[in-house]
């Protein structure tokens, strides 16, 4: 049965309401987390992704009797940036739901007043977290807001197939593979460096909402 996206009262809690205690929970097991951060770096906010490699997924345990799990870093989103793209992170945090099939509200964060708390972890699922994990890599080196806006929201509109896919492409370990799948991608995504139809393009993929 669809869970509804109205206020539920099963479990006496509504599915807008977000019980950080129960966030920090879920994110201590889940794919990929979400982090909301400080960086002496960066300009506030920050945001990080980093996923949980299981220990059957791992390449680097030669050698060790009992491996764990281990998270690894996929990218950063921040300062202005953050800004420019609330809505595409918005639309992909809604998604997120617990165990039950509960909105977890995280999108209830990303707002001036949310994004001003920090060393909060947010649970992401596979498809949240891959889509997040690709956006921030491919952003990372461009300079124009309204490109990385442009990326982010047509990476929102990935399945969670095309989303996996592609982050793994962008995270193979050979570097020329690594650098040729990022690039073209990001081509693909929001054009070249003051490409000037870049703008009429992000305009229509606003229309769609």
């Amino acid at each position: 049965m669809a869970t509804d996206a109205n206020p539920s009262s099963r479990g006496g809690r509504k599915s807008s309401q977000v019980d950080e205690a129960q966030l920090a929970k879920l994110a201590r097991r889940s794919p990929y987390v979400l982090r909301l951060t400080r960086h002496k770096d960066m300009p506030p906010p920050v945001l990080t992704i980093k996923e949980r490699i299981a220990p059957e997924d791992r390449d680097d345990t030669e050698g060790m009797t009992n491996p764990r799990a281990k998270t690894v870093e996929r990218g950063n989103l921040y300062g202005d940036s953050v800004r420019a793209c609330l809505p595409v992170l918005k639309r992909i945090l809604e998604e997120v739901k617990d165990e039950q099939g509960i909105p977890l509200g995280l999108e209830t964060y990303m707002n001036i007043k949310g994004l001003q708390q920090t060393d909060l972890n947010f649970p992401l699922d596979e498809t949240a977290g891959a889509r997040l994990a690709l956006f921030f890599r491919l952003q990372s080196k461009v300079k124009d807001v309204d490109r990385i806006e442009l990326i982010g929201r047509r990476v929102a509109m990935f399945s969670r197939e095309e989303a996996v896919y592609w982050l793994a492409n962008v995270t193979t370990a050979d570097p020329a593979l690594r650098s040729w799948a990022t690039s073209g991608l990001r081509i693909l995504l929001c054009g070249d460096a003051g490409d000037k139809r870049a703008p009429r393009i992000l305009e229509k993929v606003r229309a769609r909402g």
